[in-house]
């Protein structure tokens, strides 16, 4: 089945814009034309945008993007271990953005907590805006300290 660039773009969620960009930097493979000029997008195009859009949601350098392409385009099979390679490495930077975003949630759980036992505290005091020092000291006493990792 082929796709005009306005299906291609409402499906996938984006502009066409986007799309004529990714085009442009050569992060598509070629697409198709038909007799009037206008791009048609196959099944196996959509794919592939996804995949760029996955790898651009998730902070992919666009010359990391690129590279892979020129290695499927031009080496195909023969690439597999160094496009292999660029996935794995990404993987591995999500894995750490993952780990420390974690820890950043875990902070706010606590600090939330914190927030809910100064609202039901009794003494008028606990409840009081402190300034960030004394506040923060609190905080830390009642989690028993913060590691950073």
């Amino acid at each position: 089945m082929s796709y005009t660039i306005s299906e291609v773009a409402t499906k996938l969620g984006l502009t066409k814009d986007t799309l004529y960009y990714y085009e442009k930097e050569g992060l598509l493979p070629p697409i198709a034309r038909d007799k009037s000029g206008h791009r048609k997008y196959s099944d196996s195009d959509l794919e592939w945008i996804f995949l760029i859009r996955c790898l651009r949601d998730t902070n992919m350098p666009i010359y990391k993007i690129k590279r892979y392409v020129s290695l499927l385009v031009e080496s195909g099979g023969n690439s597999i271990p160094e496009r292999r390679e660029i996935l794995q490495e990404h993987e591995a930077l999500l894995i750490e953005k993952i780990k420390i975003s974690q820890n950043f949630q875990k902070l706010i759980e606590k600090k939330l907590a914190f927030f809910d036992h100064a609202l039901k505290a009794d003494n008028s005091e606990e409840i009081q805006c402190m300034d960030y020092i004394t506040e923060w000291e609190q905080f830390k006493a009642i989690i028993g300290g913060f590691q950073y990792e």
